[in-house]
């Protein structure tokens, strides 16, 4: 009987010592798993952040939404028997952070000039797209304006002036006209904002000068800079 008794006895210890063995396997694959090792619980990677679209991205866009046509960058660099009759553009400025695009049809002349500006958020986004008119065309590129630029007005002619208002209207009382090469300053108005007012299908500044202090519509009016690099003269080559 006693000897019944001790190897029961050492059969329930042996019992015991498996069952802690398991047990403190069964504590590490659970610590495993809460650490990250199990599938189960992995922490998802993060999802990159798709890159801003570039100019040329932003451009190609415009012209399948606005013009239905294939747009191949830059025009140099169009084929030709591959190229005819898509749309290509050429850099003709910058400004800060704003871009000026000669754009029209590959082996033509240009159409339109497209406006840029580089936005931290969004990348490039589209401000403005101005069709060329040969028959009127103002010097410079027609960079944005704000309050405190100062402007000359250009393009009228000898035989015609900007009329300058007391409201930013055509239907405003016309106080003074004045000619091409008249100097002026953008005012700080909260009737026309710090983009300008848009009415009549203009844009209207308030600006002052020698002379008059008014409203008149953005057309003829450019940076000093874009003018200088409109009427440039180019240096001819010196004949060894």
């Amino acid at each position: 009987m006693g000897l019944r008794q001790h190897g029961a006895l050492r059969d329930v210890k042996h019992l015991r010592v498996v069952f802690l063995l398991g047990l403190g396997a069964t504590s590490i694959l659970t610590a495993a798993c809460f650490i990250g090792g199990g599938d189960g619980n992995k922490t998802p990677a993060p999802t990159p952040t798709p890159p801003l679209p570039t100019a040329e991205d932003v451009i190609s866009g415009w012209a399948r939404e606005n013009r239905n046509v294939e747009y191949i960058g830059e025009c140099s660099k169009a084929k030709e028997g591959v190229d005819v009759g898509k749309l290509c553009s050429t850099l003709v400025g910058q400004r800060g952070r704003d871009r000026a695009y000669a754009i029209g049809p590959t082996f033509s002349e240009y159409t339109a000039t497209l406006l840029m500006e580089e936005d931290a958020s969004a990348g490039w986004v589209v401000l403005t797209v101005t069709n060329r008119d040969p028959n009127e065309e103002v010097p410079g590129i027609d960079w944005p304006l704000a309050p405190g630029d100062r402007v000359l007005f250009i393009g009228l002619g000898p035989d015609d002036c900007l009329s300058i208002r007391e409201q930013p209207s055509l239907q405003g009382n016309r106080t003074i006209c004045m000619p091409d090469g008249t100097e002026a300053i953008i005012q700080d108005d909260p009737l026309i904002g710090p983009k300008g007012l848009e009415a009549d299908g203009f844009t209207w500044w308030h600006v002052a000068g020698d002379g008059f202090d008014g409203y008149a519509v953005d057309v003829y009016m450019r940076l000093p800079e874009a003018i200088a690099g409109a009427l440039a003269t180019p240096t001819p080559a010196t004949t060894p």
